[in-house]
């Protein structure tokens, strides 16, 4: 890699959309039902990041410690994790008598061995917790993805473009190829397996955007001229269980993320002026905390109030 990755504004205005879009879907908020496709957002950002500090360390050390990196990521993100679980045990079978405290004791363990992602997609649990399918994600590409660099590594540089490539088009495939086999939303929507194209995508971005010093503000501009109403789009006409909705629109999704993530990368793009606006910053630095404690909320505001 030509350069290192430095703190940049626009990508935690990149998590606030995300996270935004995510919060409003949940809370059913007219005309963004497809505002789940913000965690197509958060996979592609949380593949770049990922792969570009693997990169940068294995570029400045010579290695990747892989017992520092996984330490540093349990220590990140399990101890919120962790709190809002407790949290979640105590106020639950008073705010949801009717689940019964085995269910919601199974739904706190599942959740907090990173397995809702494919308890969800087969046994139709956790219940509340069920945003929490995506953290079981992210942790399985934790796992997974350092030793998946360690093996790019060995590549010539030239081959590791090609090779993140075919990946992403393989992992593309094997989502669509498993909602036509199977035929149910949620063992396609909430695997590891079915939703790794879009951090993949993230990964074969920060390696195209390592080889470079900087991205020409033409280039960003016009980047997120691009990803900007790829994105609109994908979330106005998205819908859940819709038609193309985990094929098509959800692709869509991921080349808008792909585009800001470009954008948001050139300081001087009108993209990352705008993502780096303070409020935004600030909704991004406190994206996580949001993520984890929003759904319960909504879950239980919904059904007595309107959106």
């Amino acid at each position: 890699m030509t350069s290192s990755l430095r703190y940049n504004p626009a990508l935690d205005g990149l998590r606030a959309i995300a996270a935004l879009l995510v919060i409003a879907s949940h809370c059913e908020v007219p005309g963004l039902a497809g505002g789940f496709y913000g965690v197509d957002l958060f996979f592609v950002l949380s593949g770049f990041l990922i792969t570009w500090l693997l990169f940068d360390e294995h570029s400045a050390t010579g290695r990747i410690d892989l017992p520092q990196f996984f330490l540093r990521r349990y220590l990140r993100l399990t101890p919120p994790l962790l709190a809002m679980l407790a949290a979640y045990l105590v106020i639950a079978p008073i705010a949801w008598p009717e689940f019964g405290l085995w269910s919601h004791i199974r739904d706190v363990l599942l959740t907090g061995f990173y397995l809702s992602d494919y308890a969800r997609a087969f046994w139709g649990t956790p219940l509340v917790l069920q945003h929490t399918w995506s953290l079981g994600v992210e942790e399985h590409f934790y796992l997974l993805w350092p030793l998946a660099i360690l093996a790019l590594l060995r590549l010539p540089a030239r081959w590791r473009l090609a090779a993140l490539f075919c990946l992403y088009i393989a992992a593309t495939a094997w989502r669509m190829a498993c909602y036509q086999e199977e035929a149910t939303w949620p063992a396609t929507y909430y695997r590891f397996d079915t939703r790794m194209s879009g951090l993949i995508l993230g990964a074969l971005l920060a390696t195209v955007l390592g080889r470079v010093e900087c991205v020409p503000p033409r280039i960003a501009n016009l980047a997120g001229a691009v990803g900007c109403p790829a994105l609109v789009l994908a979330v106005l006409f998205g819908h859940w269980h819709g038609p193309g909705a985990l094929e098509w629109t959800m692709t869509l999704a991921e080349f808008a993320a792909a585009g800001l993530l470009i954008a948001a990368s050139a300081p001087e793009s009108w993209v990352s002026r705008m993502l780096s606006a303070p409020p935004l910053v600030a909704i991004g630095i406190l994206s996580y905390g949001l993520y984890l404690w929003h759904y319960p909320a909504a879950v239980f505001f919904r059904e007595h109030l309107p959106w």
